[in-house]
């Protein structure tokens, strides 16, 4: 058995099975929160089960096992992380709190904006008290003005020590560009206080921006701790197998690496479908992709353009600002378990608030009282009850019908079938124009890309919209833990910068010479490389790739161009790059350039079977069908009786023409009518319009 991929979501905890043959086997168990160990070991071993296995012969099989997990970012966001103290220049103490005033409205969408009520700082991870100054100072060229006052250092210690704290950041102004200060106070520290967690600027993130360094650097040492107690237990509790943890770029390290970088787990989760997707994507010919991920408690969009997936190099989680290579997902409160009620004024609205796994939706009728998007989906037929997770879990449509009559539909006079059809078509709306802000608005033409919906929810809502932007929807085979499988797919990455800024004239004169660029590089690869190295990759399986981040003079945000050799060749593919951006029309005529920071983007390819394909059989489908039963179709506005497929028994080349609906273990595609419906050699479902 070559490997495992297992994806702990907020509702649910999915794992991936990659035999030899490249052949995989699916497993979903409702997550445990708080408990994230225990669901995933019990997911493992409901696997190990349809294996016919004890859970410790399947591990013993097993070659690697690559976890995607959201224990960073429920810390995170549950304020549970380790108390920290913050080292920095004096003079700068209040970088933290003041947030370049930006903590106010950081992270609101537009209409969030307009509710002032949304504005407010958050609440500093270290209290002020807790953060020194110390008397030192490095001018932005990297030389010294003030050296270090390592007495300042061992007074901190003493109220460090006093102060119970369980981690520590050390962040100095322009110390990427002179290590040698934070350097020295990282020995001092170690030598005092070995038992403390310490996260230093330059090695995590040297780059420009002295409050978002800062605080990249201080959720690193809040959440190091925390990781680092979790991985420890996942290795004793899985014994020797070679573990990877995934990262929000969607790259996999080492629990090591992960202890030392841990804020780079904390968009993990979303990563994991994008890489999947980009995989399947090369073995399909689709190298414009959007993916639809819609789950319990949120849905997640994302663009791959040419085969890459498209990276943001600042985010913002929960109103603090990082300066870590992130897929670029967009995400909104809609999946199944999102709740809908009747707000002031009669307007029905769905989400963000989410029944999550416990109590969940109320039909899974663990005391959920309020109606969800998959209550509504029971109601209007969609659903089979009697089906959901393989009949693992009975749903209870009277209390779905009780629910929605309660919340929604007495509130606004309609009958429960249409109060219920009234919260997926809302669902449905809020995910087409999800689709359309992350290719129009970022200067995609839709219709170029295929749409590929995964998640226990996504090809159960994506067929009813997404054919009106993209010509075709893929659900691929491992659609309801797409996820997991992405942990699979993924390779080890590491992402290395150095920012030098530099001014440079569109004629590529400038205070940096080729030489010094290529010097630049050739460390950052080389640091990349020992890295590697400790991550036990081979030599022939480690990859680097380098970027160079452009900007015009006074402009804040730059482009990442890959570095084509030469200064005159950067220059000419930033020009190109910022048109098709923003537009011929936008391009300055005289504008000087800025080469802000140097990249290098690394990674350790790791050995997986090839991905079974199947052999095209017939077009007939019917040893699929189950039977039949009435589904509300929502152009008709009343029910019709439907074919019903078993998924599992579908074969490449079968076609089905909508309405349909498709039932898996894991998740429930429903085919609209006028649309075909066709399985492919990857045993996914390729869903067009009827010609």
């Amino acid at each position: 058995m070559s490997a495992v991929g297992i994806d702990i979501g907020g509702t649910f905890t999915d794992v991936v099975i990659m035999r030899d043959d490249g052949s995989i086997d699916t497993s979903k168990s409702p997550s445990t929160p708080g408990r994230l160990i225990e669901g995933l070991l019990a997911a493992l071993a409901l696997v190990a089960e349809k294996e016919g296995k004890s859970l410790d012969n399947l591990l013993k099989e097993v070659e690697r096992i690559s976890h995607g997990t959201t224990a960073a970012t429920n810390a995170f966001i549950e304020r549970r992380g380790a108390k920290v103290a913050l080292l920095t220049t004096r003079g700068f103490e209040d970088t933290m709190i003041m947030q370049r005033m930006m903590g106010m409205t950081a992270g609101l969408s537009a209409s969030e904006l307009t509710d002032y009520s949304n504005r407010s700082v958050p609440v500093p991870l270290v209290p002020r008290s807790l953060i020194f100054g110390i008397r030192e100072r490095v001018d932005y060229r990297g030389d010294t003005i003030s050296p270090l006052r390592e007495q300042d250092i061992y007074d901190a210690i003493e109220q460090i020590k006093s102060a119970g704290v369980e981690a520590l950041a050390i962040s100095y102004l322009w110390s990427f560009k002179n290590t040698e200060h934070e350097k020295r106070t990282l020995e001092i520290l170690k030598s005092e206080m070995p038992d403390v967690y310490v996260s230093a600027s330059h090695e995590l993130v040297p780059l420009l921006g002295e409050y978002e360094r800062s605080a990249t650097t201080v959720v690193n040492a809040y959440l190091g701790p925390l990781v680092r107690e979790y991985t420890d237990i996942l290795e004793q509790r899985l014994g020797d197998n070679r573990l990877y943890l995934l990262d929000s770029s969607g790259g996999l390290m080492t629990p090591q690496e992960a202890g030392r970088s841990s804020v780079r787990l904390l968009l993990s989760g979303p990563s994991g479908g994008v890489t999947a997707a980009k995989y399947v994507g090369q073995l399909s010919g689709h190298d414009n992709i959007i993916t639809f991920d819609m789950g319990g408690t949120s849905t997640d969009v994302a663009v791959i353009a040419e085969n890459t997936s498209v990276l943001r190099k600042e985010t913002v989680v929960d109103k603090n600002h990082f300066l870590l290579p992130m897929v670029d997902v967009r995400a909104i409160g809609a999946g199944g378990g999102s709740i809908a009620g009747v707000e002031e004024g009669g307007y029905l609205f769905v989400g963000p608030e989410s029944a999550g796994a416990e109590p969940g939706p109320a039909c899974y009728g663990k005391g959920g009282e309020r109606p969800t998007v998959t209550d509504a989906d029971v109601i209007l037929g969609i659903i089979d009850p009697l089906e959901f997770l393989g009949g693992k879990l009975q749903l209870d449509v009277e209390k779905a019908r009780e629910a929605v009559r309660i919340h929604v539909a007495e509130p606004l006079g309609l009958s429960i079938e249409e109060a219920a059809a009234g919260i997926k078509t809302i669902v449905d709306a809020r995910m087409a124009d999800l689709l359309r802000v992350v290719t129009i608005e970022k200067g995609h033409d839709p219709r170029d890309f295929v749409l590929y919906a995964f998640g226990g929810a996504g090809a159960t809502h994506a067929p009813a919209f997404a054919l009106d932007v993209v010509d075709e929807l893929i659900v691929p085979g491992s659609q309801s833990v797409f996820c997991a499988y992405g942990a699979i797919a993924s390779d080890i990455k590491l992402s290395l910068g150095r920012a030098v800024p530099t001014r440079v004239s569109r004629e590529g004169e400038g205070d940096i010479s080729l030489t010094e660029i290529e010097s630049i590089f050739k460390d950052l690869e080389q640091q990349a490389n020992d890295t590697l190295v400790k991550q036990n990759v081979a030599a022939e399986r480690r990859h680097f790739k380098k970027e160079v981040e452009v900007r015009f003079i006074r402009q804040t945000k730059s482009l990442s161009i890959p570095f084509p050799g030469s200064i005159e060749g950067l220059i000419e593919n930033f020009l190109k790059a910022y048109q098709k951006r923003y537009g011929e029309e936008a391009l300055p005529e005289k504008a000087g350039l800025e080469f802000v920071t140097y990249v290098i983007e690394a990674s350790g390819e790791l050995s997986r079977p090839e991905c079974a394909r199947y052999s095209f059989v017939e077009t007939d489908a019917s040893s699929a069908l189950k039977g039949q039963r009435p589904v509300y179709d929502l152009q008709q506005k009343a029910f019709r009786n439907t074919n019903i497929y078993r998924g599992e028994s579908l074969q490449s080349g079968n076609e089905i023409t909508g309405p349909a609906i498709v039932e898996y273990e894991g998740t429930t595609v429903a085919i609209c009518a006028g649309q075909l419906a066709t399985i492919n050699e990857l045993q996914g479902i390729s869903i067009r319009k009827q010609l």
